[in-house]
């Protein structure tokens, strides 16, 4: 009898533990965002250098002579050498007629302008008749630090979200608990104040650029615990 008892005491006990229904954990899912505003600090410009000719081997050389003049141009205004590249190099012929057409060169130099004052004065002496530069096919500005500013977007991103759930869970008679997830996405945007499509093109004046301002965002989604 007493072995049946403890038998059963324990099969009742298994029971109960089995069949106790789990905890609910209840959570709260929010969004958050934040933004800084910078000045841009560089400029990155794409020149086009193009030349054509019936024979190759000519228009190779045009192009060599004025991508040079181009390049010397721009260093001879302030931008190092380590700042100018070969974005893009590219030989074709005009093959829409029944014969042969010319040979088209085209040399796309990247440069990228640490000093955003001599902006202007880059594009001038770089498109001037008789260097080479037959246009731009981009512009755009940048920050050198966008490190520190991305940080400080993420920080104003999660802050903003914590209140959100804190305001939220509180008016629901709750409190915010541990964070659970963080999924982040930032974005960056600036003013393009300037564009071009490759024509040639000649300055009266000298150019000037007005910067502005650039916003680096950051977006948040944040899981959180609720408590009582």
């Amino acid at each position: 009898k007493v072995l049946l008892g403890i038998s059963l005491l324990v099969l009742l006990t298994s029971a109960c533990t089995v069949n106790k229904p789990a905890e609910q954990v209840r959570t709260i899912t929010v969004s958050g965002s934040g933004s800084v505003s910078v000045k841009p600090d560089l400029v990155h410009l794409k020149f086009l250098v193009k030349t054509s000719d019936w024979n190759v081997s000519n228009a190779v050389e045009k192009n060599a002579q004025n991508s040079a003049n181009v390049i010397a141009a721009i260093k001879e205004v302030g931008v190092d050498n380590e700042d100018i590249s070969t974005s893009d190099y590219r030989i074709s012929q005009d093959n829409s007629k029944d014969y042969p057409g010319m040979y088209t060169v085209y040399n796309y130099i990247s440069v990228l302008i640490r000093n955003i004052d001599i902006a202007g004065k880059v594009v001038d002496v770089s498109v001037k008749d008789k260097v080479g530069a037959n246009g731009i096919t981009s512009f755009e500005f940048g920050i050198s630090d966008k490190s520190t500013a991305i940080r400080q977007a993420r920080t104003l991103a999660v802050q903003n979200a914590q209140d959100a759930a804190s305001l939220l869970a509180g008016a629901s008679g709750c409190k915010v608990g541990s964070v659970v997830e963080i999924r982040e996405n930032y974005t960056n945007s600036a003013p393009i104040m300037f564009k071009s499509n490759g024509a040639s093109m000649s300055f009266d004046a000298a150019t000037k650029f007005e910067p502005g301002s650039m916003e680096v965002s950051s977006n948040v989604t944040m899981t959180f615990n609720l408590a009582q």
